[in-house]
């Protein structure tokens, strides 16, 4: 037996009218159950860094105009006629949004309405709105991301200009858009509590939203790659932002040796401020921690614990937050025990994995000989400076004091705490973001350097608090 679907009006069909009151219940249920999820999903969408309008409501107004019956039939309600012919073309489409983008009644940095929205409005298919919209998105009037809302990206405007005394003082505009890029990597699996990447959004995200500004998260991939594979990545998102017409860029780089050309361009055209890693060449406003006084006071504590051998795991980056700390470990120690201080500086292999013998060498010593304290600079290398100890058989803290920097890991995987330097990661997204706007405000003042304080959090790792309490 064949089955057909049937388009009819209101006044063809006694079956729908008969069961209208049982659907008009089932859409209130669905309206209700809808309305309490999409909050929730809408928050939890915002929290991860995709400023995307989940357009689930929509479906609503569209189910409320039609009744639905058991005999495989849809009713149409009957319509108006529309006040633009629906052959309107995608070109004619496209001339109204430019309009209104141009006139300003479609804002720079807000969400470009939905399709829907768009298709009652002006009457066309919704395909014809998608062509529309592409053509606007090549002109760069329209940004849009995959899985994301569209929203409207310029025109920019000359109101704000790049910093005099740069070779692009008299050169293009800078951006009006809403939008602001945060490029950085998302973080890794063993921090704890949201990544410090994730702290660091939300700090930035909580300041620019209360001055009208969104923050659009460009990850640099699921894992930190090597400086050619960061380079590329890092460009590509550093030109989608100069491309799109975005309002501004704040960078956490990781490869920090490459695009310096690039990153000076976009410094220059755009709003832009540097977070944890200062760029030698780059005239850029920087926020970071004052990585020196963290690990000078890490370091102070073990050696009030009574360790005077305190090895250093350190990485072979020229960075400022890694020679910073190691510049502290080295001061305290000098401090403490001048011309008597061991410097036992060792530097970690680039992948955690491989094997590293002089590590095994250094506490395979005697007991007597071998340190008796480790300080990491930071959480990861410590995690692993940890695995290594168990499997030389030493523990932590009674054979081997132990801590990191950041406390991105409070608890070690044999559940003792993690004694660690704790930077203020929401601190530094507020701060990056005032920064910014500082910058909008005035583009032509001096670039700003902040560092903010770190905060030393003991645990049981360092043995001053007994293992169990803490």
């Amino acid at each position: 037996m064949k089955s057909s679907l049937l388009l009819h009006s209101d006044d063809d069909c006694p079956d729908c009218t008969k069961n209208w009151s049982l659907c008009q219940a089932m859409i209130s249920f669905l309206a209700h159950t809808l309305s309490v999820l999409v909050p929730v999903i809408s928050q939890f969408r915002q929290s991860i860094g995709c400023f995307t309008v989940l357009n689930i409501t929509f479906l609503l107004p569209i189910v409320g105009q039609q009744k639905l019956c058991h005999n495989n039939r849809v009713m149409v309600p009957k319509t108006t006629s529309p006040t633009v012919s629906s052959a309107r073309s995608s070109v004619a489409v496209a001339n109204v949004l430019r309009d209104r983008i141009e006139s300003g009644h479609y804002q720079a940095g807000e969400w470009l309405p939905t399709e829907r929205v768009l298709t009652e409005d002006l009457r066309v298919h919704r395909r014809v709105v998608r062509i529309a919209i592409d053509h606007l998105v090549q002109e760069g009037l329209i940004s849009r991301r995959p899985h994301c809302r569209p929203v409207i990206a310029g025109p920019v405007r000359s109101s704000v200009r790049a910093p005099q005394g740069t070779d692009n003082a008299a050169g293009p505009p800078l951006s009006t858009s809403r939008l602001v890029a945060l490029i950085m990597w998302h973080g890794g699996n063993l921090e704890q509590g949201g990544t410090a990447q994730q702290r660091i959004f939300w700090g930035i995200n909580q300041a620019l939203g209360q001055a009208g500004y969104h923050t659009v998260f460009l990850d640099l991939g699921e894992e930190i790659g090597s400086d050619t594979e960061n380079a590329v990545r890092e460009a590509t998102h550093l030109r989608y932002a100069l491309e799109q017409g975005l309002g501004g860029v704040i960078f956490y780089p990781y490869a920090y040796q490459h695009n310096r050309e690039l990153i000076q361009e976009v410094s220059q055209r755009l709003p832009f401020c540097l977070i944890d890693r200062a760029l030698p060449g780059v005239e850029a406003d920087f926020v970071g921690t004052n990585n020196y006084q963290g690990m000078f006071d890490a370091t102070t504590h073990l050696i009030e614990q009574g360790h005077h051998r305190i090895a250093y795991v350190t990485k072979s980056e020229p960075i400022n937050p890694v020679q910073d700390r190691l510049q502290g470990y080295l001061s305290a120690l000098h401090q403490a025990f001048g011309e008597r201080a061991d410097e036992i500086v060792l530097t970690a292999p680039s992948f955690a994995d491989r094997h590293w013998s002089l590590f095994d060498t250094v506490f395979g010593l005697p007991e007597g000989e071998r340190p008796t304290a480790v300080l990491a600079f930071n959480d990861y290398e410590a995690v692993r400076a940890f695995e290594r100890l168990e499997r030389l058989n030493l523990r932590v803290p009674e054979d081997v004091a132990l801590a990191g920097f950041d406390s991105i890991v409070q608890t070690l995987p044999g559940g003792v705490g993690l004694t660690s330097v704790a930077q203020p990661f929401e601190e530094l997204g507020r701060t990056a973001a005032n920064a910014f706007l500082r910058r909008i405000k005035n583009p032509s003042s001096l670039p700003s350097y902040t560092e903010l304080p770190a905060r030393l959090i003991i645990r049981e790792s360092s043995g001053a608090v007994p293992v169990g309490k803490k």
